[in-house]
Formats: C-alpha cells, structure tokens, sequence
C-alpha cells in the first residue's frame, strides 16, 4: 500500500521509512505532525540611532532648552581675529661694553680696506669744510655704510659714501644736532660754552654714532633712533658710555696732529669701532640684507 509524502507529495510505498527524495520521516506512527506557528507579535527593530549633542553646550550654567530634531546642528562659534600687535622698536641688549675689543676689531675692519676708506675720510672732510658742515653727517653715515659691508663679509665702493637713499634728511639732522650745532656754539663769541660742550663731547659721539646706525640699519626716524640711544647711553652705565665717547672722541682728533693726516686713519678707525660697538648692543636688523 502507498502512501504520499506530506513534505514533497511523492508517492511512497509502505515499507518506504524515508522519503527517497525530501528525507522526511514517513513512519509517524499515528503521531500528529508537529505544527510550527508563527506568532502574531512583530518581530523586534533595530535600535534607532538617536542625535547627540555637544557635552557641555551650556557652559554658563543657564538653563535653556536648545532646539532639537534630526536636522539641528550645533552652531559653531565665531572667535574674532588677535588684535594686530604694535610695531615695536629695536631694543638694546646688555651687551657688555668692551672697548679694547671695539678698537681692536675697529682696527682690524679699516685695515681690509684701509685705502677705499682713508681717500673717501678726505672727501668727506673736504666736502664737508666746502659745505660748512651742512654735509657732514650724510658722508659721515657713507663711512658708516662701508664699515658694515666690510663687516658684512661684502666689498664697499666709493659710491657708498653718497648712497643716501631715502636716509638724507635723517643723517643730515643727526649730523646738525651733534657735530655742527655743537661746534658752532662752542668758536665765536659762544667760547663760554666751550667747556660744558667739551664735557659732553663724549656723549655727542656716542649719541652721534649710535644714531647714524640706526638710521641707516634699521630705517629709523631721527627721533625715534635719539630716543634709543638715549635710553641706552644715559643709564646705569652712564660714565662708561662717557669713557668710550671720550676715547673714541680723543682718537679722531689726535689725527689731527702732524698737518692733520692722522685724520685719514683716526676717523676711519674710530668709524669702524663705533659700527662694532652698534652691532653688538643692537645687533644688526637683518644678516642677508646687504647694504647696496
């Protein structure tokens, strides 16, 4: 006798206790066919991501209730811009004042070009004798520019000594405040000026020197270069800036002696210290920047 398999619908024979083709057990044994049900409940979801927000989106501790929604996002703050920070002027650093060093070096920067130097010393002395003095400082400042290039590893020319460039005015009041001004007031019927002048003389070199640099190194004012070199000389260390500009001062005018050739040498000299003086207490502005 056959029957018929419940799964495939295959006819089996009685004997038959699998069916040959889908495996199900055919001897049931009047046993009812277990019944899988489905349950009505639907199945679980997945959990649905929920937006965040910021920690901390109120830090001032205030109670508020931000807006919320799939589509919010936190705005991001606008933090304006650092206010721009002033320019501020070259400063002097403690160097310490080395005068034989200063000399010495001095000595060694005019001996590399001790000829370009000397001939532009007497121009400049020429120049300025023909000119009252007016000229003074502007070719003072050109022996200042052949000081530093010599210093600068690079070769000075002549035109150097009229490489003004925008630095005329400048140079020329410098030149008028220290050298010109104070000579005038000292000769002539001005003599009892002489000795509080021949006092200072030593601080108009220094103020002088120091401030022809800074016009010419750093582009500075007239003002602006007095007013450091001002804070600098007439410190704590007032006598041995003195000391140092009565040197330098007593150098330069002991050229004169002997028909005034010495000057060729003294002024070029003390030139040269006065530039190394410069560079080490306000350093140089920028050492690949050269001088042409």
């Amino acid at each position: 006798m056959s029957s018929w398999c419940p799964r495939c619908g295959r006819n089996v024979e009685t004997d038959e206790k699998f069916c040959r083709q889908c495996g199900m057990p055919q001897d049931l044994s009047g046993a009812e066919a277990t019944t899988w049900m489905l349950s009505n409940e639907p199945a679980p979801r997945a959990e649905q991501s929920r937006p965040t927000h910021p920690v901390n989106p109120n830090p001032t501790g205030t109670t508020t209730n931000p807006p919320t929604g799939p589509a919010y996002v936190q705005p991001t703050p606008y933090y304006p811009p650092p206010p721009p920070v002033p320019y501020q002027p070259p400063q002097p650093t403690d160097a310490h004042i080395s005068l034989g060093d200063w000399l010495s070096g001095g000595w060694q920067v005019y001996k590399e070009n001790w000829a370009l130097m000397s001939v532009a010393s007497l121009l400049t002395g020429l120049i300025s004798a023909g000119t009252g003095g007016l000229l003074a400082g502007p070719l003072l400042m050109g022996l200042f520019r052949m000081a530093f290039a010599t210093m600068r590893g690079e070769r000075p020319g002549m035109g150097d000594l009229f490489n003004w460039r925008g630095r005329f005015l400048q140079s020329f009041l410098c030149g008028l405040i220290f050298v010109v001004i104070p000579f005038w007031l000292s000769s002539g019927n001005n003599s009892f000026l002489a000795l509080p002048i021949l006092v200072a003389t030593p601080f108009l070199a220094m103020m002088f020197a120091f401030s022809t640099s800074l016009t010419l190194e750093r582009g500075m004012d007239i003002a602006n270069a007095i007013n450091q070199v001002a804070r600098l000389i007439f410190s704590r260390d007032a006598f041995m800036w003195w000391v140092v500009g009565l040197v330098v001062a007593a150098i330069t005018m002991g050229g004169f002696i002997g028909c005034g050739i010495g000057v060729l040498v003294t002024l070029p000299w003390m030139i040269s210290s006065s530039a190394l003086a410069y560079r080490d207490v306000f350093g140089f502005d920028d050492p690949n920047r050269t001088l042409h």
